[in-house]
């Protein structure tokens, strides 16, 4: 018979400290609830949301431990605790909520469960953590505007100035992210500051003065014209060629700037240097080796240009490094896996690659890959076709 809930009605006093944190790391260790406790915990999760949603934070804590205490593995009720204690201002009891949060969903892990656990951890002024959770963030989505700003934010606070500069340059590149560009004019101004500094201080002369024009350039103005946007404005004229010479310039002074390396990689694809286009995106992810998407879309130049073998090879190497960053992480290498294996004539292995990407929930690949799954069906049915007949002249 299956054992019913029982749910604390009302408020209660919190939980301590101590008891909270044995409840989060303590309950993962208990067997999963059965479907019917798991359908009662869900029904008692509706009314605790209301609760949360009012924000009278005491209620909602009350059901939502009775929830995780007997179904441990209930990712909402989980959540909802770190977002409580995050309500009451109880930022160091929110992170072990947050962290079980992304150990339960493995590897359907969203981008936002990182952001949770990098605020909880910026709001207690651990900037180095915040920074860390944010960057596993960004991978799950790297075109969120507010994310990436926050980001450029932690890097500086953690003492990554240089890096800071290279994200608020991302965002200004972006024409999606045009409602914050006023803010992020303020911050390079500040952080490519800081950034010379850190560079003077380091010994490098040549770099600390790129820093310093930057600040200046920046500074005193809401949209004027440094080497990076007139390469931005060359890349949407379509003067590719030109927009690369001016991100080669830019590298040359300082090779350190990873969104130069990528934008340069991009002007190249456009121009139809596809040697030079790798090159570029071989430096950018030596410089930012987590960046899955740009794996996946230098492996695509590489299977264009017809360096088949060498994609798959590469992309069967970054897929096991990254693998353990979630599905979505690594559906831009599984895409490109797939055309590197379809121009080697594997339909089949292609037809997986494929398959597994569009399980991967990414919304950005989960259609194109099942039009390749049904793309690749298509072609081995022939090849099949053309081998039976051959065999059958014989």
């Amino acid at each position: 018979m299956v054992c019913m809930l029982k749910f604390i009605e009302g408020s209660r006093a919190v939980v301590g400290a101590l008891a909270l944190a044995m409840l989060l790391a303590g309950s993962a260790a208990r067997a999963e609830c059965l479907p019917g406790q798991m359908q009662e915990a869900n029904l008692a999760y509706q009314s605790a949301k209301e609760f949360l949603d009012a924000q009278n934070w005491d209620q909602a804590l009350a059901r939502l431990q009775s929830i995780v205490g007997v179904c441990p593995e209930h990712v909402e009720a989980t959540r909802g605790i770190g977002t409580a204690l995050m309500g009451k201002g109880e930022f160091a009891l929110a992170v072990p909520a947050f962290q079980k949060v992304i150990m339960l969903r493995g590897e359907d892990v969203q981008a936002a469960d990182f952001n949770n656990l990098a605020i909880a951890y910026a709001r207690q002024k651990k900037y180095k953590e915040a920074r860390a959770e944010y960057m596993k963030a960004e991978q799950l989505a790297p075109d969120d505007c507010g994310l990436l700003f926050n980001l450029a934010a932690m890097h500086d606070a953690a003492g990554f100035s240089t890096q800071a500069v290279d994200v608020c340059q991302r965002l200004l590149d972006e024409d999606s992210c045009e409602k914050v560009r006023d803010k992020v004019l303020v911050m390079i101004s500040k952080v490519a500051g800081r950034a010379g500094d850190q560079q003077k201080r380091a010994g490098n002369t040549e770099r600390a003065q790129y820093y310093v024009e930057l600040s200046q350039q920046y500074g005193g103005q809401a949209g004027g014209s440094t080497t990076n946007d007139l390469a931005k404005q060359k890349m949407k004229a379509g003067q590719y060629a030109e927009a690369a010479a001016l991100y080669e310039g830019m590298v040359a002074k300082n090779p350190d700037l990873t969104n130069a390396w990528l934008n340069l990689a991009r002007a190249k694809d456009q121009a139809g240097d596809d040697p030079g286009s790798i090159a570029a995106y071989t430096k950018y992810l030596t410089l930012k080796p987590t960046d899955t998407t740009e794996w996946g879309a230098m492996l695509q130049v590489m299977v264009e240009s017809g360096r088949c073998t060498d994609a798959a090879t590469k992309a069967a190497s970054a897929f096991e490094e990254h693998r353990s960053k979630g599905h979505q992480a690594v559906a831009p290498i599984l895409f490109s896996w797939g055309l590197a294996l379809e121009c080697q004539k594997d339909y089949e292995g292609a037809r997986a690659k494929f398959a597994q990407c569009a399980e991967s929930g990414s919304e950005r690949y989960v259609s194109s890959a099942r039009r390749q799954v049904e793309r690749m069906d298509g072609f081995k049915a022939v090849a099949d076709a053309e081998r039976k007949k051959a065999e059958g002249g014989r």
